[in-house]
Formats: structure tokens, sequence, C-alpha cells
């Protein structure tokens, strides 16, 4: 029989618990709301751990699990799996390893969502070729992780990969953080549809949905492909500022490939991948350039889960080697 992992990938709307083989086929999956606004986090981390126990039990005796890990959002500690303050969630100085760990009676592995899809991506996307790696969700927020020698790159605390809060425009929009111009206030969706609200005029109105809430991303897709000019000058804006903030990563981490993920790039990508590389293409120097791939993830919504078997594997290769 296969040996077998199971990823919890915590997020702000749902959760999502699936039971992998090591080779990164997912058996089953399990998918519940956080209800984060409305739940204290003691009642979440009760229904991670009870996911879990469902998992296990149609695993059956026989089956074999070889590790648990869980992909929680940030800021998170590591390697303690303490939530300090996330926006997501709502929560703050949360120990969600701790807590976990309590409730299974066994070892977690609690790790950031974006460094876990990091790895995810470096060992089932990519199949371990780029050692050095920087993955980045572009979806409601923006943030990334960074592979560096086929591991990821925690920085002191686990706090590396803040990618979002990267200031590329000081002029522009003012972000949740209380900074002005960060990649997330200037290229996230939230800022798309942010920009869509200050520029739309006259017959532009018709982007509104029939409930009249605000514009989406995805509608200012639409609308672009259509040939609306507004739209397409908040995704050339978005292209413009995106292009850049990848550039200087580039240029810090001089990384082989960038891998693109989360539900903008995901919805958008026939628009703006590829003047997105040849934005990023046209800044960097040639040394950092000569061979760089810029690429769209291939693992969707299950990249939280990939990283998650990703790290109980990566594990028990260290321990192995012990």
């Amino acid at each position: 029989m296969p040996e077998l992992g199971i990823g919890i990938d915590l997020g702000g709307t749902k959760i999502l618990t699936g039971l992998m083989t090591l080779d990164g086929e997912i058996l089953k999956r399990r998918l519940i709301p956080t209800e984060a606004g409305t739940q204290v986090p003691a009642v979440i981390i009760d229904r991670m751990a009870d996911s879990v126990r469902e998992l296990m039990a149609e695993a059956g005796q026989a089956q074999k699990i070889m590790g648990l890990a869980c992909a929680a959002p940030g800021p998170i500690t590591y390697p303690h799996g303490v939530i300090m303050d996330s926006p997501n969630l709502g929560w703050q100085q949360v120990r969600l390893k701790h807590e976990l760990e309590k409730r299974l009676d066994q070892k977690v592995i609690v790790g950031k969502d974006t460094d876990l899809a990091a790895l995810g991506e470096y060992y089932f996307g990519q199949g371990c070729q780029y050692e050095y790696l920087l993955y980045i969700t572009v979806s409601t927020g923006i943030g990334g992780g960074i592979i560096a020698d086929g591991k990821i790159y925690h920085g002191t605390r686990g706090g590396a990969g803040e990618f979002g809060h990267m200031v590329v425009n000081p002029s522009g929009y003012y972000c949740f953080c209380g900074r002005r111009g960060c990649l997330e206030a200037q290229a996230s969706g939230t800022a798309i549809a942010k920009m869509a609200g200050f520029m739309m005029t006259g017959a532009d109105k018709g982007w509104q949905n029939h409930g009249g809430q605000a514009v989406t991303a995805r509608e200012v897709g639409t609308a672009a492909r259509q040939g609306n000019k507004v739209a397409r000058r908040i995704l050339a804006n978005v292209v413009a500022d995106l292009g850049s903030g990848i550039a200087n990563l580039v240029h810090i981490f001089n990384p082989q490939i960038v891998v693109l993920g989360g539900g903008v790039m995901q919805g958008l990508q026939d628009i703006i991948l590829k003047p997105l590389r040849e934005r990023v293409m046209d800044e960097v120097f040639p040394l950092h350039g000569a061979g760089l791939q810029i690429e769209l993830t291939s693992l969707g919504a299950d990249i939280g889960l990939y990283g998650c078997l990703a790290a109980i594997i990566q594990e028990q290769d260290q321990n192995t080697n012990l």
C-alpha cells in the first residue's frame, strides 16, 4: 500500500484538507467553510483537526500516514507556527502548530501558505529542476515564497517573502498596511477593482453588476477583452507595476524561474502574461535575464495541498539522512 500524507490548506474563506500519496496523487479532499469572521480560532482549529481525523479514518489502519502539514496565511513564525496578525483570518498570536498537535497528538508541520506553495511548485510543478525559484500569488492580495538551494528561505523568524508590501510607486494608492504604493495596493485583484471604481465614467458604468456591487477584476478583464479603453489602461498599469516588482525581485534573488499563481493571474493570463514577461525582461540586467523563465503554475487551486505534501517529503528525506 502507498505511503500517504495529509495536508491542510487554511484560508480566510475555506479549509481544504487532502489525503495524498507521496508521488502527488490527491486521493480524497474535504472542503469546509472557515467562517473566520464569525468563529473564534479554537472552533476553526477543531474543524481542521476533525477533517484530518476523517481522512485518517478513510485511509484505514493498513495505510501509513507519513506526516501532517498545514499551510496558513501569514504573517506566521517559523518553525513555531504562531499566526501573528493575519489580516485574512483576523487572528493575532494564535499558536496554530501547538493547537493542532495538541488535538491530533502528533507532529504537524505548519508554514506560511505562500512558502509552502513555492515548495509545492518546486517539487510537483517543476519537478525539482530549478533550485532557485520564486513563487508569486496575485489574487485578492499579493504574496510569495522563495526557494533557494531547493529549500524555503524563511528569513529570521519566518517573515521572508512579503512581496506584496514592496513599494513600487511611492505616490500610488494607499495600502491597508498604512504605506503608499505597495505592490499589493497597485496590482492585486483588490487594486484592480479600486482602480475601476476611480476611473469609470459614463458608459463604463455598465461594468457594474445588477446588484450595484463594485466592479471586480474579472469584469475588468472581460471589458478589456471587448476593447474597453479604460479597462485596458487599468491592466496596463497593473502590468507596469507588477513587472517592475518582479524585476526588483529578480535582481535581488537571481532565480532561474518565477512562477505566478492566484486568481488574478489564472483569470487574466490571456491578457497580461505576455506583456508582463516582456516588461520584466526589459527591466532586468542581461545577467539576470539569461535563461530566466516566467511561467504560470500548473497546480491551480491545489497548490497549497501540494506544498503541504512537499514539506512532508522534505522532512522525511531530512530525517532519513540524519
